[in-house]
């Protein structure tokens, strides 16, 4: 009996779990090939891993997430009050850092480099006076930093020269004790980690997930069939056969119509197996591997299968203090330590408005001010404040209920 069809029962599972070979690309420090029992070996860098839909998700949001954030310059007055101010450096990081950025596509590029490479680099452009003029970005690639007598040099391949750290806004992520990049120095780590470069396994595995799924739906999410016969074929008369039929019938332009099947065929078509249905399964875990490697909630990369009405809130305020607060103080303390003179620093400083993201339901905040309100920790105006509302006359007085009373007078 002949058969004349693809072989489709290897399992997805067991095709992810044939790991067999990591081994570096050549010429690229950042790129390292995986096979997966696929018969193909899967590349993984910065640039590859976001063809990875879950890993381009996850970037996304966070990129966006950061980049939509109100910034805005604060000073601390004689009296302890807290005022924004709008000066030149607030300019810079609420409008325009540069000719051709924006403030929302300027933290988006800081971003989408800290999440690929680790690291992003901004060269600070300063007038006669010292005072921050332009901020730009630069290509991480092109950036080398090196570590002589206790300070940190930077040389960029882009603009030429060599730049101190006070000319350099170096944004990074985790630094392992022992990174270095184009030096030999061991001493600390100066530069952060690539969150692509530390999980490419996972990032592999979910790329072949995908790889396999184009590859077995890509004939309308349907395996072929067989034909079969009793009699002995040509190879001739094989690929006749099989490119007749596959013309006519197996395409979606042949849905619907009648197979004419020449004498002594039989066509026999081949469901999916159990192992080949649990590429969903397998599709899933890589979108949790994906969001565990970025610290999101599964449900912001649209994976709802543990997720409920009433977790969902929490997941989100937890995203906001667990997942963006580390990139926001990051961003902050380097701009803080860098647009500012030594004596400017502390007096005024640079903040994320991140009160949108943490109020919580209308309910709750409600009780929350009317709890300080009443109990007198909070005034009017503090609340109003948080809420961005304007002053009002009278607004600064505390209240506090009048059944209180001393312990000690009972």
């Amino acid at each position: 009996m002949l058969i004349i069809a693809k072989n489709y029962t290897v399992g997805i599972l067991q095709r992810l779990q044939n790991i067999f070979t990591t081994t570096p690309k050549k010429g690229d420090k950042r790129s390292i090939n995986y096979s997966f029992g696929f018969g193909n070996k899967i590349s993984v860098s910065p640039s590859s891993a976001l063809t990875f839909s879950a890993v381009w998700a996850a970037m996304r949001l966070l990129s966006e997430s950061v980049s939509s954030l109100p910034i805005k310059v604060c000073k601390k007055e004689n009296n302890g009050d807290i005022v924004e101010i709008d000066n030149d450096i607030s300019y810079l990081l609420k409008y325009a850092p540069n000719t051709y950025q924006n403030k929302v596509t300027f933290l988006e590029k800081i971003m989408m480099d800290l999440l690929c490479n680790g690291n992003s680099y901004v060269r600070i452009v300063r007038n006669n006076s010292g005072k921050p003029i332009e901020l730009l970005p630069l290509n991480y690639a092109g950036v080398q930093v090196y570590l002589k007598e206790n300070k940190l040099f930077y040389t960029s391949d882009e603009v030429g020269g060599t730049f101190t750290s006070e000319e350099i806004l170096h944004f990074k992520l985790i630094t392992d004790v022992n990174a270095t990049k184009g030096v030999t120095h061991t001493e600390g780590g100066i530069v952060g980690l690539s969150p692509i470069e530390q999980n490419a396994n996972a990032i592999s595995w979910g790329q072949s997930v995908e790889e396999y799924g184009a590859t077995f739906f890509s004939n309308g999410a349907k395996l072929s069939g067989i034909l079969k016969t009793s009699r002995s074929l040509s190879e001739t008369a094989i690929d006749r056969l099989r490119s007749s039929f596959n013309n006519n019938y197996a395409k979606l332009s042949g849905a619907n119509q009648t197979a004419v099947l020449e004498e002594g065929l039989e066509y026999q078509p081949i469901s999916i197996s159990s192992e080949q249905a649990q590429f969903l399964q397998s599709r899933n875990f890589s979108i949790t591997e994906i969001a565990r490697i970025f610290n999101i909630p599964p449900h912001m990369l649209k994976d709802l299968s543990k997720s409920s009405f009433n977790n969902i809130e929490m997941q989100s305020q937890e995203f906001v203090t667990y997942t963006l607060m580390p990139y926001l103080t990051k961003i902050e303390m380097e701009l803080n330590m860098k647009l500012f003179r030594r004596n400017q620093i502390g007096k005024e400083y640079i903040k994320f408005n991140t009160n949108a993201l943490l109020r919580g339901n209308i309910k709750d905040r409600t009780d929350f001010y009317k709890a300080g309100i009443t109990n007198g920790f909070m005034t009017i105006n503090e609340v109003r404040r948080k809420e961005d509302l304007n002053r009002v006359e009278g607004g600064d007085k505390n209240f506090i209920p009048l059944n209180l009373t001393d312990i000690e007078n009972i």
